[in-house]
């Protein structure tokens, strides 16, 4: 097991290069965790919204929104796991200071790379929900006839739709972020010291 420098077993203050490693994950750990909590909940918030409205209906028959609908709630549910992986970070950052609770280098590779891959899976998903819901928006406006505004607004693209959208953009911000955080720490947990 490869210890981080200054991970000796004796009770010495924590050497220079190790405490701004622990800084690093310190900041960028809140940085991603904040950022991640506004987007998701915002993006939270508008699928709430959407599915207690009363012009939402999952029984369309032209258009039904509904794997979109999982997809994005399945997207937000790994940005929640990704909020906690981003939460941890700060964490590992303040036992890098404690020689009796310093981490492993593994250790601290391994919750980076952990955060990492949740993100891109929640990414995956969410980007399915968006192309699905950016889709289905194509195929109605294919099919509205020309004039349709004047005699059928029934068909036409409803605000509530572009706000579905709206969150799937935050929530897929939310996971880049989450993605970026991890990637830069986990270049700085493996630069030479």
């Amino acid at each position: 097991m490869e210890r981080l420098p200054g991970n000796a077993p004796s009770h010495r203050s924590t050497t220079q290069p190790l405490h701004r490693l622990g800084q690093e994950l310190q900041r960028f750990g809140w940085i991603g965790f904040w950022t991640q909590v506004v987007l998701g909940f915002v993006s939270l918030l508008i699928i709430i919204i959407v599915i207690f409205s009363r012009s939402f209906n999952l029984n369309r028959s032209q258009n039904s929104p509904t794997l979109g609908l999982v997809l994005a709630i399945t997207g937000l549910v790994f940005l929640g796991v990704s909020i906690y992986c981003c939460y941890r970070y700060p964490q590992l950052g303040r036992r890098l200071d404690r020689p009796e609770k310093r981490p492993t280098k593994e250790h601290v590779i391994r919750s980076l790379n952990i955060g990492l891959w949740v993100n891109v899976a929640g990414m995956v998903f969410t980007v399915a929900a968006a192309e699905w819901n950016v889709g289905m928006l194509l195929l109605k406006v294919l099919s509205i006839p020309q004039g349709a505004a004047v005699y059928a607004t029934n068909v036409l693209i409803e605000p509530l739709e572009i706000f579905i959208i709206q969150a799937k953009v935050n929530t897929i911000a939310a996971q880049l972020t989450g993605i970026i955080v991890a990637l830069w720490l986990l270049r700085c947990v493996r630069r030479p010291i």
